[in-house]
């Protein structure tokens, strides 16, 4: 606004409303000013507060309908206006009935002190019309004029050309799908177009206002007028024009995608509404039991589209009832060029993303930047493999399929650890997942993983690695992390694990001793009983095994090797004893009672003893995933990192733990100590890492109020596949402790060999030949000769002897237990739908509080808003 004066009138107006009632619709000095006086969006979002609006709407309902009445009027005379541009003031009040529309919509959809709202009578009950005295809808006509408004000549997209008599033009706005040339639009078309989606977003935000326990059923009149749209003209143009607004590669040379200042680009703030409203549109599904308004609930007409149509989305056959002609239109794209630009934009989003994160300015300044979308990215992908099935055959035979994997995996990497990134891994994870149903896609998994296009602090150690060994060993970090905010994505992680199974080759060492660990951990009888879902988790692991046992077996010499160590596990698992996992669960809480108050009282517990296991062999403790960190009151897999510490260099297990001291002995943690005594200190000192289960997880049950039975076990432990494991193991096992014998022999052989020949040296002048004093094989310790034999590693014989032919002779006939590979699929339930729903709400919530803050401050009860100081 001009001045202080114009500012204060401003607010007097609003305070008039507040304490004059029933003002007439002749009071034009109390309306027009609305917009009249705003000269932009800070002036209306500043000057009409939270509190002068709710004390209008509580106060004076009558003047807060009446005040948005008279605004859409005023906004419909200067939409139908030809010239509307020419006289600047015309735009000015448009865009200043498009800000108070926007300003006051939320507080009509938030609950009153008396538990109504103003919805209903406002935006869904025939009124008469201010002016004419027609009755008519006014949300149903709200919504028609704001997407009329994203296409008005002049307005938001260029002037008609010559010969055309239109006010509202269906143009696509950008070239990409069903355009091949851009629209050439100006600074203020962009700009405008972003004041009328922030409009359009806010009309469709009544889902932030609908608790969760009803936000799958409840209905959304004003989003079903958009999606359930019968103009397929309109649909068709605004579709594409989100899609090609948000795909739109704005980068420019060299330039890092990083920005340093709050303030964001009009064409960067587009992109970023264009992409949310296609979010809300393809989501949109009506309620399968009604409810919404008949005035919204017309059929979808049957006209055919014009010749202007773009021909990658013609509808073919009929209609049986009403559409979201969004996801119709959507699930109609086919062709490859499309399809091209939809994964390029994608994949150039994530990787813009990955350059900012990675770039010096983002580690040195730490400071987030929006106009880089990759959250927004991933649910894009997500919806359209979900809504066209021809999309998702392509991106699995895509080239670009692996690098689009690729990143998928560093963003679940960078974000696990940060409770604000979970909407981000957990999208992840379903996209991954979903993929994984694809036996194309999982085959792809085998090929070389290049650990270039990654940050250090996530490489692996390993030079022969897949996208698969890479994959599980993400997999492995998650798990091992035992996030809280990350349960619900765990049960997807092993599900990609279990998918991609029936395809594995080559495991690397490193992969195969986590995923053996992993399975150490789930399979222990305390961890199953402390929450129900563990179950599902144990069953999805085992059949992992169960598929390399049966298809994969001399493809994976590494992980046969690693499980045959491990056998103590699935022995141990089928000889379940519900009573014995009752009692080492109460022992775990008990321990873990005694440790936090010794940590009240500053004292440290020494650490309990533990007994090496006696003989030399690497094999897993039977117990020991039921050893875990004394300050948790359940087995989680923050054990399994311990795990893998403890394996030496040549990649093995450490030596089993006793009976007597399962369940003993101090969790040495995921870090590496540099000395036992500051290992066992640590243990003791440092506060407790988050469970992996907590209180309440993706079982829907708390631990504090599950008890597992008898009839529970007896549910699902005759069921696990245990059996066919079990007896290759322990035939393998036979043969590789054969191998091991016979290299032993070997090398006493050759050092018997060694002895005789030093034996009958003439030692006269303390002479030996050269080629006699030189170092023993690197595979024996220095312990003198005597104990070269002890030392041998006979690991590299039994490789070989696990990739030969041998090994497929030795296992047990496995015909009758051969397992039909089968995916498991994602199902979208209705928690899932609610989860996603809440995820894309939230997104747009957080990025309208800057600069205006167009929700904040309402009473949003789809999700928990924390304000910070």
């Amino acid at each position: 606004m001009g001045g202080e004066n114009s500012k204060l009138a401003f607010r007097k107006c609003a305070f008039r409303l507040a304490e004059q009632r029933s003002l007439p619709d002749s009071a034009e000095d109390a309306w027009s000013p609305f917009w009249l006086l705003p000269e932009g969006p800070h002036d209306v979002f500043s000057l009409v507060t939270p509190a002068d609006i709710r004390r209008i709407r509580d106060s004076a309902r009558e003047n807060f309908i009446k005040l948005i009445d008279k605004v859409f009027d005023r906004l419909l005379v200067l939409k139908a206006a030809k010239d509307l541009t020419k006289p600047q003031t015309s735009t000015k009040q448009l865009l200043n009935c498009i800000r108070i529309l926007t300003r006051l919509i939320p507080f009509a959809y938030e609950a009153c002190p008396d538990g109504g709202t103003v919805e209903d009578i406002l935006l869904w009950t025939p009124r008469p019309r201010p002016g004419s005295g027609a009755d008519y809808i006014l949300g149903k006509q709200l919504v028609s004029a704001a997407i009329d408004l994203l296409f008005t000549s002049g307005f938001t997209v260029p002037p008609a050309t010559v010969g055309e008599d239109s006010v509202v033009r269906y143009a696509i706005w950008e070239n990409g799908i069903g355009q091949t040339s851009s629209l050439g639009s100006s600074k203020d078309h962009v700009s405008n177009r972003v004041e009328v989606l922030r409009l359009v977003l806010v009309l469709a935000s009544k889902t932030m206002y609908v608790p969760p326990a009803m936000a799958a059923a409840a209905p959304n009149r004003a989003l079903h007028a958009m999606a359930y749209n019968s103009n397929k003209r309109m649909v068709l143009s605004l579709l594409c024009s989100l899609l090609n607004t948000s795909l739109k590669d704005r980068t420019q040379g060299w330039a890092i995608p990083y920005r340093n200042t709050p303030a964001m680009d009009p064409s960067d703030v587009l992109s970023l509404q264009a992409m949310q409203t296609l979010f809300i549109l393809l989501e949109y599904q009506a309620p399968s039991g009604g409810g919404n308004d008949a005035a919204t609930q017309s059929p979808v007409a049957a006209t055919e589209a014009d010749s202007s149509t773009p021909s990658m989305v013609l509808v073919t056959g009929t209609e049986t009832g009403p559409q979201n002609l969004f996801r119709v239109f959507t699930a109609k794209l086919h062709r490859t060029q499309e399809f091209d630009y939809l994964v390029g934009g994608i994949i150039r989003l994530l990787e813009e993303a990955m350059r900012s994160n990675l770039s010096l300015l983002a580690s040195v300044t730490k400071q987030p930047t929006r106009n880089v979308m990759p959250q927004e990215a991933t649910i894009l992908l997500w919806m359209l493999l979900e809504a066209n099935a021809p999309f998702k055959d392509y991106l699995v035979d895509h080239n670009s399929s692996l690098k689009l994997f690729s990143a998928l995996m560093y963003f679940m990497l960078n974000g696990y650890n940060d409770p604000a990134q979970a909407g981000m891994v957990r999208t992840t994870s379903h996209i991954i997942h979903y993929l994984s149903e694809d036996s194309r896609f999982a085959t792809r998994l085998m090929q070389p993983f290049d650990q270039s296009i990654l940050p250090s602090t996530m490489r692996i150690v390993d030079a022969n690695l897949t996208h698969a060994d890479f994959m599980i060993n993400t997999v492995y970090t998650l798990l091992s992390s035992s996030k809280p905010h990350l349960v619900p994505v765990y049960s997807s992680l092993l599900l990609l694990m279990r998918n991609v199974s029936p395809y594995l080759t080559q495991v690397s060492q490193t992969t195969a001793d986590k995923l053996v660990s992993l399975f150490d951990i789930i399979s222990s009888p305390a961890f199953i009983i402390s929450e129900p879902y563990h179950v599902r988790w144990l069953i999805y692991l085992i059949e992992v095994f169960d598929y390399v046992i049966h298809y994969r077996a001399a493809d994976n010499p590494h992980l046969i090797y690693s499980m045959i160590q491990a056998r103590s596990c699935f022995t141990r698992l089928k000889g379940f004893d519900l009573d014995k996992a009752r009692a080492e669960l109460l022992a775990l809480r008990e321990r873990k009672g005694k440790s936090e108050a010794a940590r009240t009282i500053g004292k440290a517990l020494p650490p309990l003893p533990s007994t090496p296991s006696p003989s030399g062999t690497p094999s897993v403790a039977a117990g020991s995933a039921s050893a875990p960190d004394s300050t948790l009151d359940v087995p989680t897999t923050a054990t399994a990192a311990a795990v893998v510490a403890a394996r030496g260099n040549q990649g093995t297990i450490s030596p089993a733990l006793s009976d007597k001291a399962r369940g003993k002995r101090p969790d040495p943690g995921p870090e590496p100590a540099p000395a036992k005594e500051e290992r066992q200190q640590n243990d003791v000192l440092t506060p407790p890492p988050a469970p992996v289960a907590a209180k309440t997880g993706a079982g829907g049950t708390s631990s504090q109020h599950f008890r597992p039975s008898a009839e529970w076990v007896f549910s699902w432990l005759p069921d696990l596949p245990l059996d066919p494991i079990i007896s290759t193991l322990e035939a393998l096992a036979v043969c590789t402790d054969r191998v091991a014998e016979e290299v032993q022999r070997d090398a006493e052989s050759s050092i018997a060999q060694l002895d005789g020949a030093m034996t009958g040296l003439d030692v006269k002048d303390g002479s030996h030949p050269a080629h006699l004093s030189s170092p023993k094989p690197s595979n024996v310790s220095d312990a003198g000769p005597t104990a070269w034999p002890a030392s041998v590693d006979s690991t590299a014989a039994i490789l070989r002897w696990l990739s030969s032919e041998a090994m497929a002779k030795a296992m047990p006939d496995l015909e009758e237990s051969m397992p039909e590979i089968r995916p498991r699929l994602q199902v979208m339930s209705p928690a899932l739908v609610v989860w996603s729903r809440s995820l894309l709400w939230s997104l747009i919530y957080g990025s309208g509080m800057k600069p205006f803050g167009i929700w904040k401050n309402t009473q949003v009860r789809l999700f928990l808003v924390k304000n910070t100081p």
